[in-house]
C-alpha cells in the first residue's frame, strides 16, 4: 500500500505480520489514528491537535519508564549470572 507525505505507518507487533498503526491527516485539524492486526481492525480514531498532542506527551512519558525497567532487569540478569572466581574450597 503507498503511503503519502500526508501519512506515517508503523509497523507494530513482535512479527513482521502482526499489524500496523497508520496516522493519517484527516483534515486541517484532524489526525486519523488506523490500528490493523492480522485480519483485524479497530476503528479508525480521529484526534484533534490537541489529543494528538496529548498522546504525544503520554508516549514521552511512559517510554524513559519502560526503557528504565529494561535497563533494571538487565543489571539483575547480569549480576545473577556471576562469572568470578569462587575461591572456597571444601
Amino acid at each position: 500500500m503507498a503511503v503519502s507525505e500526508h501519512e506515517v505507518e508503523i509497523a507494530v507487533g513482535r512479527r513482521a505480520t502482526d499489524g500496523h498503526v497508520r496516522v493519517s491527516v484527516f483534515a486541517p485539524e484532524l489526525l486519523a489514528l488506523t490500528l490493523e492486526g492480522t485480519g483485524e481492525r479497530a476503528p479508525t480514531m480521529l484526534l484533534t491537535i490537541e489529543q494528538a498532542r496529548g498522546l504525544e506527551h503520554a508516549i514521552a512519558r511512559l517510554i524513559p519508564l519502560i526503557e528504565a525497567s529494561t535497563r533494571e532487569s538487565q543489571t539483575r540478569a547480569d549480576t545473577s549470572n556471576w562469572q568470578g572466581k569462587e575461591r572456597r574450597t571444601q
